[in-house]
């Protein structure tokens, strides 16, 4: 998908998190697991002990942040070459996801709703996250 050059590129937008320094690629494959992990976790029972949970999500919304944040280091064509391959994995965040009026990801994570984009106000529709979420 992406030449020599563009990869060397993109590199250099790393952001810092915590001790270590990540990429849009690899931010961008660990937002996609996030979101297939999620997802595929819906069909689960809140009692398997391998599910994610609310502070899961609000984890994974983090990381769609420091993704946000590399892409804008990046140069116009680049970056929209970028977001074509982050579209895939926000399309399906958006295909299990509902609009949370009531920002309760926003509550879980403790941050303020000022500067958040699209993905802090969506929850999942079904799903030991979204029973979770029943709570707050």
């Amino acid at each position: 998908m992406f030449n020599e050059t563009e990869v060397s590129e993109i590199g250099e937008a790393s952001v810092t998190l915590g001790a270590t320094r990540r990429d849009p690629i690899d931010l961008a494959i660990a937002w996609e697991n996030g979101v297939k992990k999620i997802n595929s976790d819906r069909s689960l029972p809140s009692s398997d002990r391998s599910v994610w949970s609310e502070h899961d999500l609000a984890g994974t919304l983090f990381l769609r942040d420091h993704l946000e944040r590399a892409l804008q280091k990046l140069r116009p064509s680049l970056r929209e070459k970028m977001e074509r391959y982050v579209a895939e994995a926000d399309g399906l965040f958006r295909s299990y996801t509902v609009d949370d009026p009531e920002h309760r990801m926003l509550r879980v994570a403790e941050v303020d709703a000022q500067g958040r984009k699209w993905w802090w106000s969506r929850v999942p529709d079904s799903g030991p996250i979204a029973e979770d979420l029943s709570r707050y």
